[in-house]
């Protein structure tokens, strides 16, 4: 009756996958929910000659920034703050000491320090005026200031972006992460570039959307209306999308615990209910209404919980469907259907060119860790649960076969106290007498907290080695087990000048017991007045002397066998 134990190799790499499953969850977190528009900057206009009246090389980008504050007023109800920023991923920075580097640069318009905050570590951020009249100022992360001049805090020195010289007014925290093509960053005022001959890889507009006022519609609708040709990028959905697999674990999970939980229920209203049906037989239904209220409370209470775990179950598995309508045919049989829903979703997938920011990277990386991580740990937690219902299952099914064999008592260790409990075993202390015998069946594992537990496997036996009641007369005792259906009868036991008889009987008890309680009352410590008085687990109609005498008596560990 040895159960095989989850190998300790499994168990690290379920906690592993554990581990990164929440690390993924997290960071996919950290992204956000933001709206993104990326598209390929304007041509810049070719410089003409003449220093009165000199051509601004970027100027179709302040013309394209006043295009979207036109449409951008049907934003009013749908966002809490929009920006149009720039990004050049690959420039050349250059210090007034000699130092040069080469890293990303993000151009920040109207709002962007509030959609993207940073984390200064040295002087201010860039104030309003400076982002709307393209100030020459500049903020540094970490790594590009110790690149650039050897110290942490260069502030108001000269930095050098792509040929144009721009003043140090703060340095700002930043590690390198997934999704980041260069080490180095720096911020610029996104109209400072206008007069420079400056090449952005990218404009990008970017929102933090109002929720349940279909702001990715409108996003995406004026955005279109803008400009064509762009990148719709949902940070909100791409993150649902990427912790997908995540939910779907979690909810196969959920939905194991809460079938246990309804098999336990149902095994628990069938016994309960055989006690009543029997408790009737002999005592008043008025008499027994407490006790049937009571049960059916509790177990009320215990289905309701059991419907609350369903509901919310539910709700959490369907609730992509909110975030992705369009993965919803719109008659869920009719193949067209279907069809149609696929193409509407891969087909914009499917364009030939396609722009990606840092947030859109760093949630495809965390895509594939959570999906990898999802499925690994759903296949060890599907052979875990399938070694212990296999192994619970054979425990179960060898108990009649222990029975054949003549087996009376088996007492076991296990770290699992609960699932042998539902097999009818029973905790027993670990006294003197448990140390002094070591040859029951007990076997012990260094550096584990183990649990000692017994069952008593044949019944009939187990009441024939009982010391005769010093007390004369009879009773007729009737036992029940739900895994040794040998063991449900009922035997009528009479003592009478020190000798004890054990023979079935056909008339009505005088105490039935489950088997778990037979087990607490023989192999117990107190008396079995006590016993009657502090527990419930158990029926009695008529008590003798003999039956007193009888369970008075406890059954030494020396006498347990296996």
């Amino acid at each position: 009756m040895k159960m095989k134990k989850t190998p300790w190799w499994q168990a690290v790499l379920l906690a592993a996958f554990a581990a990164a499953l929440v690390f993924g969850a997290y960071s996919v977190s950290l992204v956000g929910n933001h709206l993104q528009y990326l598209i390929a900057p304007p041509q810049k206009l070719q410089p003409t000659g003449g220093e009165e009246s000199p051509v601004k090389p970027n100027e179709p980008i302040a013309q394209w920034y006043a295009a979207l504050e036109d449409v951008a007023e049907e934003w009013d109800s749908t966002m809490e703050a929009w920006t149009l920023g720039g990004v050049m991923e690959k420039a050349d920075l250059s210090a007034e000491d000699g130092g040069s580097a080469q890293g990303r640069v993000t151009l920040m318009g109207k709002n962007g320090l509030t959609l993207h905050p940073l984390q200064l570590r040295y002087g201010r951020g860039f104030f309003p005026e400076e982002l709307k009249d393209g100030a020459r100022v500049v903020i540094l992360d970490e790594q590009a200031a110790l690149a650039l001049f050897r110290i942490s805090d260069p502030i108001d020195r000269t930095v050098t972006v792509q040929g144009a010289e721009y003043r140090v007014i703060g340095v700002a925290r930043h590690r390198k992460q997934v999704g980041d093509y260069t080490e180095y960053g720096v911020y610029i005022p996104l109209m400072s570039v206008i007069d420079q001959d400056m090449t952005l890889d990218a404009l990008q507009v970017e929102a933090a959307p109002r929720a349940g006022v279909g702001a990715s519609v409108s996003f995406s609708t004026v955005c279109g209306t803008w400009q064509q040709g762009g990148t719709v990028i949902d940070l909100g959905k791409e993150g649902m999308a990427a912790t997908l697999w995540l939910r779907v674990l979690l909810f196969l999970v959920g939905a194991t615990a809460l079938f246990r939980l309804i098999g336990w229920l149902n095994g628990q209203v069938h016994y309960y209910g055989k006690r009543y049906r029997q408790q009737l037989q002999t005592r008043y239904a008025v008499n027994l209404l407490p006790q049937l209220v009571g049960m059916i409370l509790l177990f009320c209470l215990g289905y309701g919980g059991a419907a609350a775990l369903a509901a919310m179950l539910m709700n959490y598995i369907i609730q992509p469907v909110y975030t992705f309508p369009e993965w919803i045919p719109a008659v869920l049989v009719e193949w067209e259907d279907i069809a149609a829903a696929f193409w509407k979703v891969w087909q914009t997938s499917a364009t030939l060119r396609e722009l990606r920011s840092p947030e859109i990277l760093r949630l495809r990386y965390f895509t594939l860790l959570i999906q990898g991580c999802s499925a690994a740990a759903g296949v060890l937690l599907a052979l875990w649960y399938a070694r212990r219902r296999t192994a619970l299952q054979g425990v179960a099914e060898s108990l009649p076969e222990l029975r054949r064999q003549g087996v009376v008592v088996s007492v076991i260790r296990t770290a699992r106290p609960i699932a042998f409990g539902e097999l009818g075993y029973v905790p027993c202390a670990e006294g003197e007498a448990w140390q002094r015998e070591p040859a029951c069946g007990v076997r012990r594992r260094r550096g584990r907290k183990t649990t000692p537990m017994l069952r008593i496997i044949h019944v009939q036996r187990l009441l024939e080695q009982l010391p005769a009641s010093p007390k004369d007369g009879s009773f007729v005792l009737e036992v029940i087990d739900a895994q040794i259906p040998a063991n449900n009868a009922r035997w009528e036991i009479s003592c009478e000048k020190g000798a004890k008889t054990v023979e079935r009987a056909e008339r009505d008890w005088d105490i039935q017991l489950p088997v778990q309680t037979l087990a607490r009352v023989v192999y117990g410590s107190g008396s079995f007045h006590d016993f009657l008085e502090n527990n419930a687990d158990f029926d009695l109609r008529m008590r003798s002397p003999a039956m007193d005498g009888l369970f008075d008596q406890h059954m030494p560990l020396a006498e347990r066998a296996l």
